[in-house]
Parts: C-alpha cells; structure tokens; sequence
C-alpha cells in the first residue's frame, strides 16, 4: 500500500501541491484527472523521489520511502519519452531490468517491443525513431522494471488515435494484477478505460 500524507510544494509562493492526501492500495489501478498545472505532475514526481516535497510524508508498507529514487520500488513513464540518446532501444527497454540472464533479457525485451509494436527498431537509437515511437519504448521500459508501483505521466500523449488504444490495452494487459498503478490523464475516456478509481485535481487540492 502506497500512501501519500499531507504532501505541500510551492514554487515562488505558487502552491503546487496544498496538503494533498492519497491512498493507494495494492495493485490498485487510479487515475488522477485535471487541466494543465493543478499539480498531478507534481505529485508523481514527489511519489517517484525526482522532486522533494516541502511537507508530508510518503509511506510504502508503513515505511517511508528511501530518498534514493531507484531504491523506491516505483518505475514512471514522464510526459516526454526521456530515453537515453547513447543507448539503442533495446538497451533502453532493459535499462532497468531485474533480469541478469542474457537469453532472459533479450526475450524480454523482444516480447516488450513485440507488444508495443517496436520489434523492427530493437537496434536503432532514440533520434532515429519518431516521437510516438519513443513513448511506446519507455512504456516498455517502464514495464521491464518489475516494480510494486508504476507511475503514468500522461502515458499516452504524443500517440495517433490509432496507436493510443493500442497502447493503453496493451499496457493495461500487461500490467493488471502485476503492480498498483496511478495514471495521470486530462483525457476522461482514457482514465475509465484503463481505471477503476478515479480522483480529480484543481489548484493543488483534490476535489469532489
């Protein structure tokens, strides 16, 4: 169980985030809904340990977190693809991968790219893929990872209608039952499809 006590962080006396309280239970899939700058962003990035909250505390188990993101438990997939340029995609996908097993990893990462439709591009490096292409890596990536907790930072922007079902079935297959799951999203049609609760964010706060 993850749990979010009285988070607060202001930005040059901007309230980002206004004593933001929030549960999450075992491989619970949330959503988190609202416009550009209510502070969803924020959260997630407070939840993954990138950004360091003025107040509150973050419980996983009862425990707080470790300061160290990697050590958190929780992968993300950020609003920008954020791969890394000298890696090829494959590297990229398996960047944070459990499995030491060489035969292991590359299947892994050939079933990953398979699911996503990225199979032809296993080779190739960041900048020789399109934008929505590079989404559907770090998708993969972040499934690679394994953790208790993922993080979804408008997962899905950046991908034609076509490929956005696609990839929100696929995702939501592949991670149903694996782990707890909050997603970000200003798309409603997006968050019932892929959710089974639902908050919503206005100025820093949850609302009703």
């Amino acid at each position: 169980m993850l749990k979010v006590i009285s988070i607060k962080k202001e930005y040059s006396g901007f309230k980002a985030l206004d004593d933001v309280s929030l549960t999450v239970d075992t491989k619970e899939r949330l959503s988190i809904r609202g416009e550009s700058g209510c502070g969803k962003s924020t959260l997630l990035m407070i939840i993954a340990g990138l950004t360091e909250a003025d107040s509150g505390q973050i419980l996983k188990d009862g425990k707080e977190l470790p300061a160290v993101p990697h050590k958190r438990g929780i992968s993300m997939v950020f609003q920008d693809a954020t791969l890394w340029n000298h890696m090829t995609v494959k590297e990229n996908i398996l960047f944070a991968s459990m499995i030491k097993d060489k035969k292991k990893r590359n299947e892994e990462a050939e079933k990953l790219a398979e699911a996503f439709g990225i199979e032809s591009m296993l080779d190739r490096y960041p900048t020789q893929i399109s934008g929505g292409q590079a989404k559907r890596v770090a998708i993969a990536r972040a499934l690679a990872a394994e953790r208790e907790i993922l993080l979804l930072d408008e997962p899905f922007s950046n991908l034609d209608k076509d490929w956005r079902e696609k990839t929100l079935i696929k995702t939501k297959e592949l991670t149903e039952g694996k782990c707890a799951v909050i997603l970000v999203t200003h798309n409603n049609e997006e968050a019932e499809l892929f959710c089974d609760r639902h908050l919503t964010m206005e100025e820093g706060k949850f609302v009703e």
